[in-house]
């Protein structure tokens, strides 16, 4: 499976740096090339369709996470966040030593996601650790914006308008889908009505928010659902369903098996 492809349809947010030779890609229907010393971000608005690479090209995942991990600075930086998903080059270039920085980071990710396993789910150590995890790919994340904003002459986007909603619905999702799997909900919050908010984010996103709703919520319960010791009713409670049943039934609809058949096969 290619790198930038996700396993089971999952969401994600990650950040790749080049070290060796060249690919030429498909960025959101714009052909370019990353070469070596190039950094590109992955997200679920930014899609990647590799064309070819040289026998020689090589790529590390710096971090992949899920995009809730990085919703705290969407809150406190929104239009920095904005403006940088928004632009039509998803890439840049970095010094030596912005590459070694890099790679020291991703080094200090791994370790801590590889202590994170050995830890019981719900023991402190394991909050403190995930927490660092966390405002490690926060920073680096911030870090990539801030010499991607040094480098660009921003170009005047299309649809920008549309992109700038889709991306404070992604933000609004992470942060609210527990308790609201309404489209009106976030219609509301954005000031339009389901019918005109739907066609926005259709056109934006090629999915209607009701398929990012159910994706979001479904990909938050596979990953509960793959520790060892959660149960079903656990999930059912985290993701705030009534009860057992109903999510039961949500996840089998949208999954085509029930969480049981999952997390059997996922444990």
């Amino acid at each position: 499976m290619d790198i930038f492809e996700s396993p089971d349809n999952e969401i994600y947010f990650a950040l790749f740096l080049c070290t060796q030779g060249s690919c030429e890609m498909v960025v959101n229907d714009r052909l370019c090339c990353l070469k070596a010393g190039d950094a590109i971000i992955k997200s679920p608005l930014i899609q990647i369709k590799v064309k070819h690479k040289s026998e020689d090209f090589n790529i590390v995942t710096i971090f992949k996470d899920e995009i809730d991990v990085l919703a705290p600075i969407a809150e406190v930086n929104i239009e920095v966040v904005q403006e940088f998903l928004q632009q039509n080059k998803f890439y840049l270039t970095c010094t030596p030593k912005e590459q070694e920085d890099f790679l020291y980071r991703k080094s200090l990710i791994d370790g801590y996601k590889e202590e994170l396993l050995t830890l019981s789910q719900s023991s402190k150590q394991h909050i403190v650790v995930q927490n660092i995890i966390a405002l490690l790919e926060q920073t680096t994340i911030l870090e990539y914006a801030r010499i991607f904003l040094r480098q660009q002459d921003f170009e005047t986007v299309k649809n920008e308008k549309e992109r700038s909603i889709m991306i404070k619905f992604v933000f609004y999702l992470f942060q609210n889908y527990k308790n609201h799997r309404e489209v009106s909900f976030y219609a509301d919050a954005l000031n339009f009505s389901p019918n005109h908010f739907t066609r926005i984010i259709k056109k934006a996103s090629g999915r209607p928010p009701s398929q990012w709703i159910a994706l979001v919520t479904i990909n938050q319960a596979k990953k509960m659902l793959r520790y060892n010791n959660t149960t079903i009713k656990d999930v059912s409670i985290e993701l705030n369903f009534p009860e057992q049943f109903t999510f039961r039934k949500y996840f089998k609809l949208y999954t085509g098996i029930s969480p049981k058949e999952y997390k059997k096969m996922n444990t």
